[in-house]
């Protein structure tokens, strides 16, 4: 019995181990991201100065133009498609910070269910089952004292009262 419990304890080290490991790496990712967010806003800040030029160019009519003769802008380019746009920094900041409440809300799940699941083990388990097992037999015999009950009462004439 010591040996199982040894068993599950070294079983359940491990997975908190892993779920560490995940929370941590989940962690790193969060910091990446932000980081990558970060350079993503300065470098549409460094455009955005730099598009002031752009946009003295493209009102005289000498903006860039493609191979085809279009103009091509920073206008033209879908916001979805551009990987530096504010809308898609605010998409992966709004992300990230979804990210971070589910993660701390794993967190304090597994720490919920490790205290819960330290209460019970298998002796508890072994007790209950124990419990059940002696009020089974406890009905029993007590059905077979009352059978018995009824016959002595009937046998001397007394009159079986079930509330005794």
């Amino acid at each position: 019995m010591y040996n199982e419990l040894q068993k599950r304890y070294i079983e359940e080290i491990r997975a908190n181990q892993e779920q560490s490991e995940a929370i941590k790496n989940l962690t790193i990712k969060i910091k990446d991201l932000e980081h990558n967010l970060r350079e993503q806003r300065q470098r549409i800040e460094q455009l955005e100065r730099k598009k002031a030029p752009w946009k003295s160019a493209a009102a005289s009519g000498k903006g860039r133009r493609s191979p085809e003769g279009e103009a091509t802008s920073h206008r033209d380019i879908p916001i979805k498609k551009e990987p530096c746009s504010s809308e898609y920094l605010e998409i992966l900041l709004k992300e990230i910070q979804k990210l971070k409440k589910a993660n701390e809300k794993l967190s304090a799940e597994r720490r919920a269910l490790k205290n819960e699941l330290a209460a019970l083990d298998k002796d508890f388990f072994e007790e209950v089952e124990d419990l059940k097992h002696a009020v089974q037999e406890s009905m029993k015999l007590n059905n077979q004292y009352e059978k018995c009950l009824k016959r002595i009462t009937a046998a001397y004439g007394l009159p079986f009262t079930a509330h005794l």
